[in-house]
């Protein structure tokens, strides 16, 4: 097998991968709003400090609203997902799941009371927080770019803030946004990149 088929391949599983990952979310959509009518964003959602709640820190990523919460954060999946997934799959697991962990535990401690929370938004900005500490350690003008494009897009998600363009004060702040999850999932892909800076990635 030649380099050039190799690499084939490669491209070829992460784009199955990432792609299948994006159905299997989006078919629970279907079924979730389409047969339950959203029943399941109440049965696994994360719920802050309630014992039930904590399944969502695992099944939450996988639920969400509407068909516009699951379209934004699919479009940041796809982008960052790819990118990160170029670097190696098995970066990209631990890149997923340590995010997930870190965005699901800090909204369940930190969350408001009686809220449920849903969405994949947590692991999104934990992809952000990566590929922007990646691109600062390792020089990666790509990695700057792609951090760039979501930061200057959503960034007032991370705290929940909407900024006067004018005077870049806070002045709006969403009661439904779960921003906890964005914080602490961005908090988790610095730490994430951190602690996997002395990797080699390609």
């Amino acid at each position: 097998m030649t380099l050039a088929d190799a690499d084939l391949l490669n491209f070829s599983a992460h784009a199955r991968l990432l792609l299948a990952m994006t159905a299997i979310v989006w078919l629970i959509h279907f079924i979730n709003w389409g047969i339950f009518g959203g029943w399941l964003n109440d049965a696994f959602g994360l719920r802050p400090r309630h014992l039930w709640g904590l399944v969502g820190i695992l099944f939450s990523p996988l639920l969400h609203r509407s068909y516009k919460h699951l379209t934004g954060n699919t479009q940041g999946f796809l982008l960052f997902g790819w990118f990160i997934l170029m670097q190696g799959i098995h970066l990209f697991y631990v890149v997923t799941i340590a995010t997930a962990l870190a965005s699901g535990i800090g909204a369940w401690l930190f969350g408001r009371p009686k809220s449920i929370g849903v969405g994949a938004s947590g692991v999104v900005y934990g992809y952000l927080g990566f590929v922007l500490m990646y691109g600062i350690s390792s020089g990666s003008w790509v990695a700057l770019l792609l951090a760039l494009i979501l930061a200057v897009r959503d960034a007032w998600r991370v705290t929940g803030n909407r900024y006067n363009e004018s005077q870049l004060l806070p002045v709006e702040r969403s009661p439904r946004m779960g921003w906890r999850s964005h914080l602490f999932g961005f908090i988790g892909g610095v730490l994430t990149a951190l602690v996997l800076s002395d990797m080699r990635l390609s």
